[in-house]
């Protein structure tokens, strides 16, 4: 996730058909419009790459299951935190708050959690806990 970071925002930015109707055509953006979404794909593919299984000795190494990933968005990370970790660095939202709404309303409504930090990204720490308050009534019933 670290080393593909950049290639990943750009899916989050972007969409293919965005970049594609975009009018860049000077030489900086030209190449940019070109070949953006292909290098968001192959970051995609490497980072949900999955590896082969572990064996010790030829013995097939047992994980009794266990599978921390999230995905998200067409990207799988290695947990719930990664993925808070990542968008919340891309939109410079607060970390804090954005687990906080996770918390309450679950991982499968994380588009709606980023959203919810999205509005509130310039909020007073009052209305931040007001919201969260809101949320977990709303949540409650």
């Amino acid at each position: 996730m670290r080393i593909y970071e950049k290639h990943l925002a750009i899916g989050v930015n972007w969409t293919k058909q965005e970049l594609e109707e975009s009018e860049f055509e000077d030489k900086v953006f030209g190449g940019f419009k070109k070949s953006a979404w292909m290098m968001y794909e192959i970051a995609r593919d490497r980072v949900n790459y999955s590896g082969w299984p572990l064996s010790l000795n030829g013995v097939l190494i047992d994980d009794y299951g266990y599978d921390a990933s999230f995905s998200f968005d067409g990207v799988s990370y290695s947990s719930v935190s990664k993925a808070i970790q990542f968008y919340a660095k891309q939109f410079v939202l607060d970390k804090r708050f954005l687990e906080d709404v996770i918390a309450i309303v679950g991982k499968d409504r994380f588009g709606f959690a980023v959203r919810i930090a999205q509005i509130n990204i310039a909020a007073v720490p009052e209305l931040k806990k007001q919201v969260l308050n809101d949320l977990r009534e709303e949540h409650a019933n």
